[in-house]
């Protein structure tokens, strides 16, 4: 999924559960963050210098990548017989994603627990990748292929591009059995939607009984920005975002605004990918720039901040928030024998 999932309509979820501005906004986001975070801050003061968590990355070459990143915060792993029977060839890989797995969810209700609006955004993001990154796995393996003589490798989602993360895209999986090679992916979001909303509404005490009506906004919205198989128009993703903003009265997105806002200092060679002007929505523009993403392999960073900024700021709280996510997940994994 991508913004207009995971920062406008969380928010419109958010609020529509009884969640208060400020407390919706957190959420979201810290929701959005998790895809932001491809390069570490640098952390100055007190003598000593650390680094933010990174929860994004396009090292797919790097089994840690995998482990620490992929596979805690965009690929849950799930039910592999449900992922296997989904499948032509009956073999999901090691760790396939299925949608509202059982893992997710402890994932998700543990932050929901926790009260942390940080952790909650940051579980909500991983939970609802759930349904757009389903049978595929966060590792490299030849079970994430779509097509054998691609020259993308097949790891996560790659081969598909972005098709997998536009809510009014359809697209075809040829790994997938006749009648679910087909994916819709509104009604993937939508199934997505009114699970969270459950759960947030559950969380506030305020029950679902409205649940029609407000998912019924969103998959009106979703439905009606179809825009034929496999194509993508910029202007009309920015008239789609606009109407977040109009009709379900969501706050333009501010791109790393928890940074920026207590005085980092960045520096200029990381494109802001999620800005208002392109909106993440250039479905090569990751792939053209993995080169420099991707350089935190070499020991990059996307700037520095003070820590007398850094302390008590929001982006320390989600950075702790990432940290204990990651910590609760590896906990979990190892549980579970998942490596």
């Amino acid at each position: 999924m991508n913004i207009e999932f995971h920062y406008y309509a969380l928010y419109y979820l958010c609020r529509s559960a009884g969640f208060s501005q400020e407390e919706a906004s957190t959420i979201a986001v810290s929701s959005q963050m998790v895809d932001e975070n491809l390069v570490p801050w640098e952390i100055v003061g007190g003598g000593r210098t650390t680094r933010s968590i990174v929860t994004q990355n396009y090292q797919f070459w790097d089994e840690l990548t995998a482990s620490s990143i992929y596979r805690p915060f965009h690929f849950i792993p799930g039910k592999k017989a449900k992922a296997d029977a989904y499948r032509k060839d009956g073999r999901a890989g090691r760790y396939p994603v299925t949608a509202d797995s059982a893992l997710a969810r402890e994932l998700l209700i543990a932050a929901l627990k926790s009260g942390n609006l940080y952790r909650i955004g940051i579980a909500l993001h991983a939970y609802a990748d759930t349904w757009a990154h389903q049978n595929f796995s966060a590792d490299l393996e030849p079970q994430n292929a779509l097509d054998p003589r691609s020259p993308l490798p097949p790891v996560g989602h790659l081969q598909a591009l972005k098709n997998p993360d536009y809510p009014w895209l359809t697209w075809e999986d040829p790994r997938l059995r006749p009648g679910l090679a087909e994916v819709r992916n509104a009604e993937r979001f939508v199934q997505a939607a009114r699970m969270i909303y459950r759960f947030l509404t559950t969380s506030k005490k305020t029950g679902f009984e409205d649940e029609i009506f407000v998912i019924g906004r969103l998959q009106e919205h979703w439905e009606a920005g179809w825009a034929g198989r496999g194509t993508v128009a910029r202007e009309d993703n920015l008239a789609r975002i606009s109407d977040y903003i109009i009709e379900f009265d969501v706050p333009p997105y501010e791109p790393e605004a928890w940074v920026l806002g207590i005085g980092a200092r960045p520096k200029g060679f990381l494109a802001k990918d999620t800005a208002p002007a392109t909106l993440g929505y250039d479905r090569l523009s990751w792939i053209r720039n993995a080169a420099n993403k991707a350089s935190s392999a070499m020991g990059a960073v996307r700037g520095s901040i003070a820590l007398s900024s850094y302390e008590n700021s929001n982006f320390a709280a989600w950075n702790q928030a990432a940290i204990v996510h990651l910590e609760y997940c590896n906990l979990v994994f190892e549980q579970r024998g998942i490596a």
